[in-house]
Formats: structure tokens, sequence, C-alpha cells
């Protein structure tokens, strides 16, 4: 399972974190809490002590962050287009280790050691690289469709917020920032005590300051450009885009209680729910951007508001319309076959049924069909856990009026039948 973060307390002793560089060998040791330190070695090593070859040593790392990871592996990305190598030492701290292959770090930092991850888990999405409108297109569907089958009792208005904050920010990276290695994104969930999702976008171009600033020749500072790239309608050039994106989403996490920072350039802007905003300078720079933002949906309907631009609600077309809802009956039709890799646990039937429930919450059409062409068999688990809790959740009567099963095999229809049965006597 790839976490979103490690919590100190799940080692009795965490070492401060430290970066040494010895030639061209960087060692991360404890905690990598800050990027910039790790970055500027690295910048020193190809730059002025002009190595070709760099190798990473994470063996001695036991902490460390989605956001840091992501600004490296930017850089490294951006450095391998130049020509540099570089080989990655993983950690040798099991359960990070472990998210350094899930999250697709590995890959990213080191393709020639490691296979890209095939982590298939149902609450988070590993490191993504997209250079074109088609990947970016890909990624984000790939993500919005993974968030309806992960945070339980979702409200539409704020899933339509969080698919257009991550599509606005991915987006953005393609139309202003010049990187040559496209961007990255990464996401996860976590519902311990609070139902948040948090995701990264990172890239290696110009950066924010440097983009602004040719369209506003009065911003003199990187800082003074952050403040002016979460206003309303400021951006680069009106003909590419209509400055919302960075706004928009600030707005999402403001409202909901979320977290909220970009680096670029000399700068970093951060939002949080216990030092609220600031703004400061860094002395080591950031050769692109990097955006973290964490979203709440602990209030259904919060975000209704959130989306605001010249006064007026904006309400954008979502995933479900465009995928679910695409056809002219009214109706929504939902095929099994795209929605799992596999049919036989009860750990693959929870985002099923998490992404049914909340497809039955929004959808005002007639009927949901559940198309099961394709599907031979699947397991009693599953079935119990797709069909026979969602019976139980949404009741005898919104049920039948509601849901319809479609191109079923004999033997997977007892099974559902049997399953809901069983539910029917025991409840959930």
């Amino acid at each position: 399972m790839i976490h979103l973060v490690y919590e100190r307390k799940a080692r009795e002793i965490i070492m401060n974190g430290d970066i040494n560089r010895d030639g061209n060998i960087i060692s991360i040791i404890g905690d990598l809490s800050d990027f910039h330190k790790l970055l500027s070695d690295i910048h020193v090593a190809i730059e002025k002590a002009e190595y070709k070859d760099l190798r990473l040593d994470f063996s001695n790392c036991t902490l460390a962050f989605p956001n840091s990871i992501l600004a490296l592996c930017a850089q490294v990305l951006r450095y391998r287009e130049s020509g540099i190598d570089f080989t990655l030492i993983p950690p040798e701290y099991k359960r990070l280790g472990n998210l350094f292959q899930n999250a697709n770090w590995n890959h990213l930092l080191d393709p020639h050691q490691f296979d890209p991850s095939t982590f298939k888990g149902h609450t988070s999405i590993p490191a993504t690289q997209y250079k074109t409108p088609e990947d970016q297109h890909t990624a984000v569907n790939k993500i919005v469709n993974v968030i309806l089958g992960a945070i339980p009792e979702m409200h539409r208005s704020d899933f339509a917020a969080f698919e257009w904050a991550i599509n606005e920010l991915t987006d953005n990276v393609l139309m202003h920032s010049q990187s040559a290695i496209g961007g990255l994104v990464q996401v996860s969930t976590f519902q311990r005590g609070t139902k948040k999702v948090q995701f990264v976008v990172a890239d290696a171009g110009i950066g924010i300051p440097t983009s602004l600033k040719e369209g506003h020749s009065h911003i003199s500072t990187d800082t003074e450009a952050l403040e002016h790239a979460i206003k309303e309608g400021v951006t680069r050039d009106r003909t590419v885009g209509q400055g919302n994106g960075l706004f928009g989403s600030y707005q999402i996490c403001s409202k909901s209680k979320g977290y909220f920072s970009v680096d670029s350039g000399h700068a970093r802007l951060e939002y949080t729910t216990n030092k609220d905003f600031s703004v400061r300078n860094q002395n080591i720079p950031y050769s692109g951007a990097l955006i973290t933002a964490t979203i709440g949906f602990s209030e259904p309907g919060l975000l209704r508001e959130a989306l605001r631009f010249h006064d007026r609600k904006y309400t954008p077309v979502d995933f479900v319309e465009t995928e679910y809802e695409k056809n002219q009956d009214g109706n929504l039709h939902f095929k099994l076959l795209d929605q799992s890799s596999t049919f036989g646990s009860r750990v693959a039937g929870k985002p099923v049924r998490i992404k049914l429930r909340n497809l039955f919450r929004m959808h005002d059409g007639e009927k949901i069909y559940i198309n099961l062409d394709g599907i031979p068999i699947i397991s009693s688990s599953f079935a119990d856990e797709a069909f026979g809790k969602l019976f139980v959740e949404v009741g005898p009567v919104q049920f039948m009026q509601k849901f319809e099963f479609i191109n079923v095999m004999e033997t997977v229809q007892h099974l559902i039948d049997k399953a809901i049965a069983q539910r029917m006597s025991t409840g959930l």
C-alpha cells in the first residue's frame, strides 16, 4: 500500500535528516524533510564538479515525503535528458523501500535498474509522468476513477471540484512550464480519522516566477510572483489560459481545511490550517514548479462554493458525466470489467461497492446498469463485498429501483443472489 506519509512514531528512533556528498555519491540519512539541500548537492556535483554519473544512496533514509521525492524525480529526469546518468540505492528500511517501489520512485530515479511499478492499490496512484495532452488526460481519468472508489459518501460537487483542480494543475505544466520532461503527478488518500486526498504535481520547467514575469513586468521578486499566481485571473498569457488554475485550487484546499504549497524559483507559498498563509524566500531555488495540494471531504457539499470566478459559481463537467452518463437514455452504465483487474477477493470488491454507492448518490437518472459482460466467474467474497453490502447500505427498495444487472452469466448471477440473500438475513 502506498502511504501518504510515514508517521514518526512508526519507529522508536528516527535519525535527524542529513545529506552528505562524497564525490559523485550523495547519501541521504534519516529524515528527508527538505529536498532543497539534496537538489543543491546534485547541482554542485554536476555543474561545478562536472560529474556525468551520480549515485543517490537512500540506504539509510528512514522517512521521505511524496513532494520531496517528486521534486527529486523531476530534476533527475531533466538531468538525464542532458546525458547525466543516475544510480539509485533504495532504502533498506523495508516499509520505505516498499514505498519507493510501489510509488514508482525507483523506476523514475533509475529506470535501468528498476522496472515501472505494477502497484494496483485502490487508494493511491503511483507517480506518473505525462508529456502530451493525451498522457495528461489518461492520467487524470485514472486518478479520478480511483478516487471515486476510495472515498465513501462523496458529494458530486466535491468530486467535481477535486477533478477540476487536478486537471487544471497538471494542464498548467503543459501550457506554461516549457518542461522538457513534461510533468509528474502522484495521488494518495488517507481516511484514518478524516477523508482527505493529497496530490503532488511537479515539473522541471522555467518556473512560475519566470513564466509570470513574461506578462507582468511589474513583478520583481519570486515571492511576489507566487503571491500573484494564486490571485483570480492572473496568467502569463490570456490567449493560453484564464489564470484560474492556481487560484481555484488554492480556494478548494483552504475551504476544505486542507493544505496547499507551491515551490518555484526562490520562493515558497504555503497554506496550512495551523499556520494560515505565508510566502517566503528560499535561498536554494527550485528549477520548475512543485505543487502539493490536500483536499478534505469530511463535510459533504463544502466545496460547492469554492469554484467561484468573477463572483459567479462555476460548475465543471465531471468524470461521472463524461464516462458513465455519456449515453442518451438517461441511465448510467457501469461495466464491471473496466473497474477491476480481479474479481476474486473482498479487497477487490470494496472499491467497486464504494464507487457504486457514490454513483448512486451522484446520479439523477433512472437506473444504474451493472454490466458483467466478459466476466465468467467471481468469488463469493467479492460478490458479498461489492453487491451484498451495497444492497444493505442503500436498502432493498432503492436497490431494486436503481440497480439492474445485465449480461450476467448464470453462475455469477447465482453467487450475487446468494450474497444478497445472506446479507438480507445478517445485515452489515
